[in-house]
C-alpha cells in the first residue's frame, strides 16, 4: 500500500563556506524536507549558531567525541567520514526516507517531493535522483555562485562523446565533471547501509530493489565548481590527499584532471573554462539530445523565509575570499612543488 505525504530528510558532512550551507538548508526546507542533518566537519565551525534557530535541522559537531560515539576515531578519509555521518543521520532520523548529498547539490523538484515518494511502492527501497552538472554559458553575468545552465550525461558509447564533445571529453565521467550516478533516497527502517551514491546491502545475500525517478520530477543540480577557484581546490584538495596517502582512489576522469592540473598548475582556470563553459557548438549537441537544462536556480527566497534577519552573501568572490582565508594551505600546494 502507498502512504501519501511520506516525510523526508536530507544529509550532508560539511565544511563549506557558511553562506552554501545555509542556502543549501533553506532550499531543502522550502521543498518540505522534515530534517535537515549538517555534519560539521571542523569542529570549529560556526555553523552551530548559524542554524539553531531552525528546529528542523540537526547540526553535529565531528570532534573526537563525535567520532567515538559512531565508531572508532576520526577516519582520515573524508568519504570515509561521510558514509559513517549518513549512517548515523540514517538511525537517527524520524523521517521515512534519507537523502545523502553534498552541500554544493540541490533538489530540484517538478512536482511535490513527498507526491513523488507517495508514488513509490513499498517493496522498493531506494529513489534514485538523476544528476544534472551546472555549465557556466560564456559572457554571461555571473552575480552568484549559482549563474548558469546544466548539463545532463552523455549515456551512450565513449568514442561517440569524443566524436560530439572533442578530445576534452576523456577528462570527464559522460561530459560530467564530477559524477553521473546520481544520488539516492533510502526509506528508513530497512537493513541498508548508508553510503555516497548508492546504499550497501547489509547482508551479503540481500537484494536491494531500486527505482529511477523521472529527471521532469527530481533532480539533483551539482554545483561542482562553485567558482573556478573552487573547482581548484577541491582538485587539489584530492591531489593533496593522494600524496599524503590519505585518499580514496579517484576514478579515471577525475585523475586524468588532476593530471592535467599538476602539469600546469598555472592554467587552472583554463581548464576549467574548458571543461565546464561550453561553446556553441557544443550547446547545440546537448540542446538537440535533451540534454541541456536551461531552467534559472535562485534560493533567495528560501534564504529570506529561512534567514529574514541575515545578510548572505553568495558572490563568487565573497566564496573565493572565504577559501583564501580557510583553505590558503591547500590552494597553494601545487604551486609549492
Amino acid at each position: 500500500m502507498v502512504k501519501d505525504n511520506p516525510t523526508w530528510a536530507v544529509v550532508a558532512t560539511v565544511d563549506e563556506p557558511p553562506a552554501l550551507v545555509q542556502a543549501f538548508v533553506a532550499w531543502h526546507l522550502s521543498l518540505g524536507a522534515a530534517q535537515v542533518f549538517v555534519y560539521c566537519d571542523r569542529p570549529d565551525d560556526p555553523l552551530q549558531d548559524m542554524l539553531g534557530h531552525l528546529p528542523q535541522v540537526t547540526t553535529v559537531i565531528c570532534d573526537e567525541a563525535h567520532w567515538l560515539r559512531v565508531g572508532k576515531s576520526r577516519p582520515r578519509r573524508h568519504q570515509v567520514r561521510q558514509v559513517r555521518n549518513a549512517r548515523d543521520a540514517y538511525a537517527r532520523m524520524q523521517a521515512e526516507w534519507l537523502l545523502h548529498c553534498d552541500a554544493d547539490e540541490f533538489l530540484r523538484a517538478g512536482v511535490s517531493v513527498s507526491d513523488v515518494l507517495g508514488d513509490v511502492t513499498q517493496d522498493t527501497d531506494c529513489l534514485v535522483v538523476p544528476v544534472a552538472e551546472r555549465m557556466h554559458l560564456k559572457g554571461a553575468p555571473v552575480a552568484t555562485i549559482f549563474e548558469g545552465a546544466f548539463r545532463r550525461p552523455f549515456r551512450d558509447r565513449a568514442a561517440k562523446g569524443r566524436k560530439l564533445f572533442g578530445p576534452d571529453y576523456d577528462l570527464t565521467y559522460k561530459g560530467l565533471t564530477g559524477h553521473a550516478q546520481g544520488k539516492t533516497f533510502v526509506r528508513g527502517g530497512r537493513p541498508l547501509q548508508m553510503s555516497i551514491h548508492r546504499p550497501r546491502p547489509a547482508h551479503n545475500d540481500q537484494d536491494i530493489s531500486m527505482q529511477r525517478a523521472a529527471a521532469d520530477t527530481l533532480e539533483l543540480l551539482h554545483f561542482e565548481g562553485l567558482t573556478p577557484t573552487y573547482w581548484i581546490y577541491k582538485l587539489s584538495r584530492m591531489i593533496h590527499a593522494l600524496a599524503e596517502r590519505d585518499g580514496m582512489p579517484p576514478s579515471d576522469h577525475r585523475r586524468k584532471q588532476a593530471d592535467a592540473l599538476i602539469a600546469e598548475p598555472k592554467a587552472g582556470s583554463l581548464l576549467y573554462q574548458r571543461l565546464k563553459c561550453p561553446d556553441d557548438a557544443v550547446l547545440d549537441v546537448l540542446k538537440s539530445r535533451d540534454l541541456y537544462v536551461a531552467q534559472a536556480f535562485n534560493p533567495s527566497d528560501a534564504l529570506s523565509r529561512y534567514f529574514p534577519d541575515t545578510a548572505i552573501d553568495l558572490a563568487p568572490q565573497s566564496i573565493d575570499a572565504w577559501l583564501r582565508r580557510k583553505k590558503a594551505r591547500v590552494l597553494s600546494y601545487l604551486h609549492g612543488k
